[in-house]
């Protein structure tokens, strides 16, 4: 008769093999985001010029000509990608694979030290956790920069664990708080709650002192474009300040309701409640248990908890990943102190799993149902003039970029207009006035609300050429 505990394993391990496999035909012709698109043309031009800058966002702050509010780091590394293999799309989503997997490796590696008898057993638990986890799942194959942000944060967690005594650990960790600032300005959180978790705990001296000079040391590498460019620092504050994705985070209103509406980083939608309510449902169970949780894992989580709620702009779910390693490991934690068998934590366990899977068919639906989106437009290039300047969907950076002379996006458009009502006849105008000689929209993958329907074959410059249902192209009317 196979022993429980080794009968546990084999469940585990068989759907741990499931979730794995399900992650892996996510990949296939996984379909880009505008996000990830608009980063890797910044990580194009800094790759061919040096610089990091947009033709996409022309005319928005200087965007054209440099950005140096960006994630620095991040786009640094894609353009390392894109130098040595191109920008063919699954190339520059490999950037979010790394990380991912490195991640995952830190959180076995933290559970490995903590409980050497049940490692494996507890390994398993949180890697079908973590292989079920539909956000996870998401953001580990974009060209995006919040794993990489994750990954250099929670590594400079786990330096500060097993090294908070130690000046070369703590310098150490220092410098990976840094990186994760490098990667994008949000990283600062892993520097503020390093900083405060060694204060509140009175480390040593000399450790705050080194993770204090590694992370200053790495974070002041950010401003090297700044002080080389003309003028840097007040072209820096200036996009810092107008940028008009987030200008209306800046008045004292907008922040309030950042502040009272924070929670809904952690319960926004279905991908972030999964393991939110796990943990919710967990601490309020072991809340008799929870002063013997590990004390410098108890002040980290809180202090990055505080920081992100006090300098974040944005409330966006995507941004869960930057504290889901700390979730997990407190899951792990939580449980360790006392197993709960309660019915409630099955039910919880179950509305995870159909949270997760669900989210797998939405991701494998969309990749089937859209098509290879590269070879998509490759069709459309016979009909879209080479030699004009085109306004497009941010997703067309996949393998067009060079065949054009100049692209620009919809969301261009967007930005420009924000506080004005946008309409199809308003877009024309916009595009005629950056020179545009045609506009392809996509009204499946991209549809916007200025779009002009269907039926309707002309917007105010711009006649229709071509019509499939799906693409239209407009072409200047001379």
């Amino acid at each position: 008769m196979i022993p429980v505990t080794e009968l546990r394993k084999i469940h585990l391990t068989g759907l741990l093999l499931f979730f794995v496999v399900l992650t892996l035909s996510t990949y296939i012709n996984r379909f880009p985001t505008g996000d990830d698109a608009w980063f890797g043309e910044q990580s194009y031009w800094l790759a061919k010029e040096g610089i990091i800058r947009s033709e996409f966002f022309s005319g928005i702050v200087g965007w054209e000509r440099q950005i140096l509010v960006s994630h620095k780091l991040f786009l640094a590394f894609g353009a390392a990608v894109i130098h040595f293999f191109g920008y063919d799309l699954p190339i520059l989503k490999i950037s979010g694979l790394l990380f991912f997997l490195i991640l995952v490796g830190q959180i076995m590696f933290y559970i490995k030290k903590s409980d050497k008898t049940y490692a494996l057993h507890y390994a398993l638990a949180i890697a079908v956790l973590i292989f079920s986890n539909r956000l996870l799942i998401k953001m580990s194959f974009e060209n995006r920069p919040e794993m990489m942000v994750a990954a250099f944060g929670f590594g400079s967690f786990l330096m500060l664990n097993y090294h908070n005594k130690s000046w070369p650990g703590a310098f150490l960790a220092g410098i990976l708080g840094g990186l994760a600032f490098l990667t994008h300005l949000n990283g600062c959180i892993y520097v503020i709650a390093g900083f405060a978790c060694l204060c509140i705990l009175k480390a040593p001296f000399k450790a705050i002192l080194s993770f204090s000079l590694g992370a200053a040391i790495t974070c002041s590498l950010y401003f090297i474009d700044v002080f080389m460019a003309h003028n840097g620092l007040e072209t820096w504050w200036f996009q810092f300040r107008n940028d008009p994705a987030t200008q209306a985070s800046f008045d004292l209103y907008g922040k309030v309701i950042q502040l009272i509406s924070y929670p809904r980083l952690f319960f926004q939608s279905p991908e972030q409640l999964a393991l939110s309510l796990l943990l919710t449902y967990l601490l309020w169970k072991q809340r008799k248990l929870i002063h013997l949780l590990p004390r410098f894992l108890k002040v980290y989580s809180l202090a990055l908890l505080v920081s992100f709620w006090l300098i974040t702009k944005a409330n966006a779910g995507m941004y869960l990943v930057l504290f889901i390693p700390f979730m997990l490991i407190l899951t792990f934690e939580l449980y360790r102190l006392e197993p709960v068998r309660h019915n409630h934590l099955r039910w919880l366990l179950g509305l995870y799993f159909v949270i997760g899977i669900f989210g797998y068919v939405q991701l494998i639906r969309k990749n089937i149902s859209l098509g290879y989106l590269p070879k998509t437009y490759e069709n459309l290039e016979k009909i879209l003039p080479k030699d004009k300047i085109g306004v497009v969907p941010l997703t067309f950076f996949y393998n067009e970029y060079e065949r054009f002379q100049t692209l620009r996006t919809h969301e261009n458009y967007k930005l420009y207009c924000h506080k004005v009502n946008m309409t199809p006849d308003g877009f024309g105008r916009w595009a005629k006035a950056s020179n545009a000689g045609f506009i392809l929209m996509d009204y499946q993958f991209n549809p916007e609300k200025f779009f002009p329907p269907a039926s309707d074959s002309d917007i105010e410059n711009y006649h229709r050429a071509y019509f499939d249902g799906r693409f239209a192209v407009f072409l200047l009317v001379e």
